[in-house]
């Protein structure tokens, strides 16, 4: 079996970055994101909401990553963000939200039983 190779094409230019932020919001879209407050891991998330503070745009994430589970942050300054990946993938897609709701309800069981 030959091993494929995967790149992805991260945005690191601040003008790019607002640009796929926005389009997250608009489309809700998946994005991977890197930023210095959430260490070296990168998160998938989509935006919810984008406000102007001061010199900066304070980033409002969807609480929860696609497959439900809880983000460690989910506001964050453009000011803190390293790189993005843009994906394809929407947030609301039919699988995730199956997902997110499947998880939602072992959460809610398990914390009832």
């Amino acid at each position: 079996m030959q091993a494929s190779e995967h790149s992805f094409s991260y945005v690191g230019n601040t003008t790019d970055i607002i640009s796929e932020l926005k389009h997250s919001k608009e489309h809700g879209n998946v994005l991977g994101i890197c930023a210095i407050s959430l260490g070296p891991n990168m998160i998938m998330a989509a935006v919810d909401e984008m406000m102007e503070i001061k010199k900066d745009l304070l980033i409002f994430l969807k609480e929860t990553d696609p497959l439900g589970m809880k983000l460690p942050e989910d506001q964050i300054f453009l000011s803190e963000i390293v790189r993005v990946h843009p994906f394809r993938t929407k947030f609301d897609d039919p699988f995730h939200v199956k997902l997110r709701e499947l998880r939602t309800r072992e959460a809610s069981e398990n914390v009832s039983a």
